[in-house]
């Protein structure tokens, strides 16, 4: 028990660092009972007069007794031991007196907060007017575990400084030895697989060996790998038998490897890693979350719009891509001169127009409304021809982006002035490029890229599909070809 106080001036200094001494105690939790101690109740008390400790307990009992009901009667909290001794420190200056009461309370929340705002209803201190405003309620668990996580820190920090990086070398050998020996083989192709996959009702299909040691390493032991992009016989035999989900890479041999085991196989989920990345790297996390988020076959299909019954030329012509891109953008150039490059092309035929009315004009055929509403209509129909054949060109455009993961960037003429990845697409907009009229990309248009690119003076964007796009701007073209 803490008791302070002091009239005479003189002392005032030796006092006061007796005050601050027993206030730090108080923080740090000595001198009071934390064996049963859930929270600390803080709080302080002015009064406009010299009281002393036992004023500040005795009000403290007095002016809550019957405030509230019995189960929360101070005396009979304190007679149970559901609240510790009340710790009081106070000192007086100047004819007034000021300090802090400690309450340590083993009560629940609920009842520790009730208990708390019945101090605030104290207005006398002995003779003199005073009162008291709870400061904070201080979790004493709270501080314990803070405590434990930093010890347990300085522990664990010990005990790395005493294993030397041989030893670390030998226990991560021992763990890979481990894993190796719990490789099986699987099928006449002797293929590398998980122990379980003889076993399990549900097998993973991977890309490699180390994939399966990979998954092994986290405790996923029912995994067979292909061991390439021509999928064995017994793997395709065994998903027919088993529910099978195919976990490949993010990059095009997970794709090629994908469609390959759908035409050859019986597949009921699908799952990727993440773009750019391989099984063989994934972090437990990833791994968790990809299998999660695998989805069922037909929904995969659906989206990546596979096309099983022309499979083999499909992918053979997306290898073969890379090396006809300059052919492919020569050809699309041309095709794009009838509409947009070719300017005598416009001339011609708008001479063959001006011709014709003037003619009209001069035989009297046809008053200067009908000749209007007839250009007007010749002008809409041609217009929406050039349309149709700007979308359709640029739909086929888009077919030779798919599977590569890129994007280009053309000017109204449809003349290329970036080739990016999709994964940059967006920082890539953001900069200044006032020619740029039309994006095609291999991916989803979103919300976000729309506002993106009509902020930029975008004009069409082109992909495979889009989502989620609530805000459409009037004076954005969305290509998809669904």
């Amino acid at each position: 028990m803490i008791d302070i106080g002091y009239d005479n001036n003189s002392t005032k200094t030796s006092l006061k660092l007796s005050y601050y001494k027993a206030q730090r105690r108080l923080i740090m939790g000595k001198g009071v009972e934390l064996t049963t101690t859930k929270y600390l109740i803080h709080a302080q008390i002015n009064a406009n007069g010299i009281v002393e400790k036992p004023d500040v307990v005795g009000a403290v009992f007095g002016q809550t007794e019957g405030l509230l009901s019995n189960d929360l009667d101070l005396r009979e909290l304190q007679r149970t031991g559901r609240i510790g001794r009340i710790q009081v420190i106070i000192h007086s200056n100047g004819g007034r007196a000021k300090g802090e009461i400690v309450i340590p309370s083993s009560l629940d929340r609920i009842e520790t907060a009730i208990l708390a705002a019945s101090l605030e209803t104290i207005n006398r201190v002995g003779p003199c007017e005073a009162s008291i405003e709870v400061l904070r309620v201080e979790d004493v668990r709270a501080v314990k575990r803070q405590q434990v996580i930093n010890r347990a820190k300085e522990i664990y920090m010990g005990m790395m400084e005493t294993v030397s990086p041989e030893s670390m070398k030998m226990i991560e050998e021992i763990r890979e030895s481990m894993r190796v020996h719990e490789i099986s083989e699987f099928g006449a192709e002797r293929l590398p697989a998980g122990p379980n996959v003889h076993t399990s009702d549900a097998i993973i299909v991977v890309e490699g060996r180390n994939d399966v040691l990979n998954l092994l390493k986290y405790g996923i032991k029912n995994t067979v790998a292909v061991e390439g992009v021509n999928i064995p016989t017994s793997v395709a035999e065994l998903t027919k038998k088993r529910t099978v989900t195919a976990f490949v890479d993010g990059d095009r041999g997970g794709e090629l490897i994908l469609k390959e085991l759908l035409q050859v196989g019986d597949v009921d989920y699908i799952t990727r890693a993440p773009r750019g990345k391989e099984v063989e790297d994934l972090e437990k996390e990833e791994v968790l979350i990809a299998l999660r988020d695998k989805a069922p076959t037909e929904q995969v299909i659906n989206n990546l719009d596979f096309n099983l019954d022309t499979q083999g030329k499909v992918g053979k012509n997306k290898i073969n891509r890379t090396s006809k891109t300059s052919d492919r953008r020569a050809k699309n150039l041309n095709k794009s001169d009838k509409f947009h490059g070719n300017k005598n092309g416009r001339t011609d035929r708008k001479d063959k127009f001006d011709r014709k009315d003037r003619t009209d004009r001069k035989n009297g055929r046809n008053d200067r409304r009908g000749k209007d509403r007839n250009s007007r209509g010749r002008r809409d129909r041609q217009n929406d021809r050039i349309q149709d054949s700007r979308v359709k060109l640029l739909k086929n455009m888009l077919k030779d982006l798919e599977g590569t993961g890129n994007s280009e960037i053309y000017d109204d003429s449809l003349n290329l002035l970036k080739e990016t990845n999709v994964e940059t697409l967006y920082e890539d907009l953001k900069q200044d490029n006032p020619d740029a009229d039309t994006v095609i990309f291999d991916g989803v248009i979103s919300q976000r890229l729309v506002d993106i690119a009509y902020s930029k003076g975008i004009k069409t964007l082109v992909a495979f599909k889009s989502s989620r796009v609530i805000k459409r701007p009037d004076k954005l073209r969305i290509v998809t070809l669904n």
